[in-house]
């Protein structure tokens, strides 16, 4: 289900503003005038405190535009936005992505962008087939084609490049889809995709082979990735929880998911260990997943459900490991869960060769 739109006047931490100053300079002009006109004070910014405004936002990057085709013509500010993209104030996120040991186990990071650098973008990976879409939606109230595209470009460039870095290889039968229609500069997007790209459709999404998601990654190191994702969900939980985010906006529970998928450890310690890798007290915990309509045992259930039905996949997991790895104290107790969720005993599951 989507989330309500997010009102606009939720300010977006401006902690990327390194990255529109690098871009900017390389496309020939200085990006502190175009802040100073947007309202920003430039002798007060301080990328990990400094917040602007969806509006403000939208007119800074109109206005690097203009300046872009005016000063270096050649070029296409949201390609070169999105080429130059770094996570300057956020190493802790970089680490989490780049040390995935697969794409899959990297989509999480998504849901923690949201409060860390926008909350007004959406994202929603979908598999069909052979083939996975990774979905993009603006939900802010004035969101349209005509105000977003050049985010939407930006986008889409640094998700592909990092994508790049991680697989070592280009992006097997990939396709970028957008709402909006070709822009001046937009023929640029092809190269910097590296893969066709088709304007004026129903969705912004990336296309690819779905074996992309469980490839293994060549810069895996589980254990770091691990600790990064205890780190990133502990700073997402506090700054939700030091600002107020509403319930609707917090997504408590879409962080917690993350958080059980790479520390399965958790799954069985109970709500407290949880709320300590957080770094919540376990009343707040209960009262936020209370705000949210969630509990703890649902999704503890959901991510068993599904790192089972993965793990049951590969023939060198005995059952007894899978058990163990979920938390479960016996054999008999997953067996138990397993029949539950999905109808049938892991042992008549594995035997059918589910995907």
């Amino acid at each position: 289900m989507d989330d309500a739109p997010t009102s606009d006047d939720t300010p977006i931490p401006f902690v990327t503003v390194t990255n529109w100053s690098r871009a900017a300079a390389l496309c020939g002009f200085n990006i502190g005038p175009l802040l100073r006109e947007v309202g920003i004070d430039t002798d007060l910014l301080d990328p990990e405190a400094s917040v602007i405004s969806v509006q403000a936002m939208r007119i800074l990057m109109e206005r690097c535009v203009e300046e872009t085709r005016r000063h270096a013509p050649h070029m296409h500010f949201p390609v070169t936005l999105g080429e130059t993209f770094a996570f300057d104030y956020l190493s802790d996120l970089e680490t989490f992505i780049t040390t995935s040991p697969t794409l899959r186990e990297a989509v999480p990071a998504l849901q923690w962008l949201r409060p860390l650098l926008n909350p007004f973008i959406q994202w929603d990976l979908q598999e069909h087939g052979d083939q996975a879409r990774l979905r993009m939606d603006f939900h802010h109230a004035e969101a349209q084609p005509a105000t977003t595209w050049a985010f939407a470009e930006s986008i889409f460039v640094t998700l592909c490049k990092f994508t790049r870095q991680m697989v070592g290889v280009p992006l097997w039968q990939s396709e970028l889809t957008l709402r909006h229609p070709p822009q001046q500069g937009s023929e640029r997007l092809a190269s910097a995709i590296g893969g066709p790209v088709r304007f004026e459709q129903p969705v912004n999404a990336l296309w690819f082979d779905r074996a992309l998601l469980d490839m293994p990654l060549r810069g895996a190191l589980p254990s770091l990735h691990e600790t990064a994702a205890r780190r990133v969900a502990q700073q997402v939980a506090q700054k939700d929880a030091s600002v107020g985010t509403p319930p609707e906006h917090a997504s408590l529970h879409a962080q917690i998911d993350a958080l059980l998928r790479h520390q399965p450890a958790l799954l069985g310690e109970g709500l407290d260990a949880l709320a300590q890798a957080l770094g919540l007290h376990s009343r707040t915990l209960q009262r936020r997943l209370r705000d949210e309509d969630a509990s703890h045992s649902a999704i503890v259930a959901r991510v068993r459900h599904d790192l089972a039905r993965q793990w049951l996949t590969d023939p060198a997991l005995s059952i007894e490991d899978i058990s163990e790895r979920l938390g479960f104290t016996d054999r008999r107790s997953f067996t138990q869960a397993f029949n539950k969720w999905q109808g049938q005993s892991p042992s008549e599951f594995r035997r059918q060769g589910n995907p």
